[in-house]
């Protein structure tokens, strides 16, 4: 996708929605003609971006002599049939009905890297919390399938990264990893496009607008105020789709704020739905897919960045806080905690975490995944005009966690 096309689609925006002088008048040649640019350019946002794009599916593993195929499974698209073989650069590793295997649940994916890494919820491949599912495999656009390996997940985040078994050549992989934007650059009111793969051969495709943008970097404390907020209906299967902007860039993962395992989520759709930001999704992707995690490495705090102190409680208020030249603020403390048996206090500034210094909540976090759950770090704070050490072991985040 190029500026060149988003410049089209807003000047083809712009011809048709001027009204004819006479409302009453039909609508003129030049207005259907810009109608249809905007629709061509739509098309052409589907077409690059739809390669990127897969069908992830979640089976769980039955007991000996009991029925392998779903009750539905003659309406579940995809399910039976022979092995396609080899297709698109892929190699089929099984029948796409996997005998012994129950399918539970199914949902979208994102190929975001050359080597073949996928993007995905993790309510999707989880058969409970914290219990993965017993084979996944993703469908690509040509149709071909390859069973993959969940590499990597964040529970609380709701990312998953999976992970192509078998690649028929090491360097021919045929592959169209999806580009990824700027969320903090999207504005209310822009345009974004959601896409997701269902099982089976239908496509899903919608226009929204952005309509909020996400308040925290932080997901330790309020986990809603990281998500953006988007205007449409999704397809219960598009979650773990890309949203993408006008240029096709990813920045968002079109995600369940209340998600249950097996793909369901428990809240009524309203036609507001929610995305994971990229800048948030890529800040956390390569230290997930590094350190293979699977749960939520926790010290016991939430935080702020500087900009969020100075939107949420007013410039003033941020110009006159004590506070060093780098970090960011520690809002809150759990009680109990590794940070409440450090001594560690809300008000205080993490500025530096091991050797690394700290100027962002995603670069917190950042460091949190590569440190690992039961590694002991040294955090450098800052309280009242000085700094001081301490040194803390990574916890699992509990399922529930109440601030001070």
């Amino acid at each position: 996708m190029t500026l060149r096309l988003t410049a089209a689609i807003a000047l083809a925006i712009s011809h048709f929605l001027v009204a004819p002088a006479n409302a009453q008048e039909a609508p003129t040649r030049s207005t259907m003609s810009a109608a249809a640019h905007v629709q061509a350019s739509f098309v052409e946002i589907a077409k690059t971006v739809r390669p990127s794009v897969v069908s992830v599916r979640a089976f769980e593993r039955v007991p000996e002599g009991s029925e392998s195929a779903p009750a539905d499974a003659a309406a579940t698209p995809g399910a039976g049939g022979e092995a396609e073989g080899q297709a698109g650069g892929w190699v089929e590793t099984a029948a796409p009905d996997y005998p012994g295997f129950r399918l539970f649940s199914s949902g979208s994916g994102i190929i975001v890297d050359q080597n073949g890494d996928i993007l995905t919820c993790t309510h999707i491949v989880q058969k409970a919390p914290g219990v993965l599912a017993d084979l996944v495999d993703v469908e690509l656009i040509d149709g071909s399938r390859v069973i993959v390996e969940v590499v990597g997940t964040e529970p609380t985040v709701n990312i998953a990264i999976l992970q192509p078994m078998v690649f028929p050549n090491g360097h021919d992989r045929n592959l169209k990893p999806l580009k990824f934007g700027d969320s903090d650059s999207m504005q209310c009111g822009q345009w974004i496009v959601a896409l997701g793969d269902p099982a089976g051969p239908e496509k899903f495709f919608t226009v929204g607008s952005f309509v909020a943008l996400p308040q925290r970097d932080c997901y330790q404390d309020y986990l809603s105020s990281f998500f953006a907020q988007v205007a449409m209906i999704a397809h219960p299967e598009a979650y773990g789709g890309p949203v993408v902007n006008l240029d096709g860039d990813l920045i968002g993962i079109l995600a369940p704020r209340k998600p249950l395992p097996g793909g369901k989520t428990g809240e009524p759709r309203i036609g507001i739905e929610y995305a994971m930001p990229s800048k948030i999704v890529q800040g956390l992707y390569t230290s997930i897919r590094t350190a293979r995690s699977f749960q939520s490495p926790w010290l016991g705090f939430s935080v702020m960045g500087r900009p969020e102190i100075a939107r949420d409680r007013g410039l003033e208020f941020y110009q006159a806080m004590d506070k060093p030249k780098a970090g960011i603020l520690i809002e809150n403390v759990f009680d109990p905690s590794p940070a409440m048996k450090a001594g560690v206090l809300p008000g205080d500034w993490l500025m530096g975490f091991g050797k690394t210094r700290i100027f962002t909540p995603v670069e917190f976090q950042k460091c949190l995944y590569l440190a690992g759950i039961g590694a002991e770090v040294e955090l450098e704070l800052y309280r009242n005009g000085a700094t001081y050490l301490t040194t803390l072991k990574i916890e699992v985040r509990p399922d529930a966690a109440k601030p001070r």
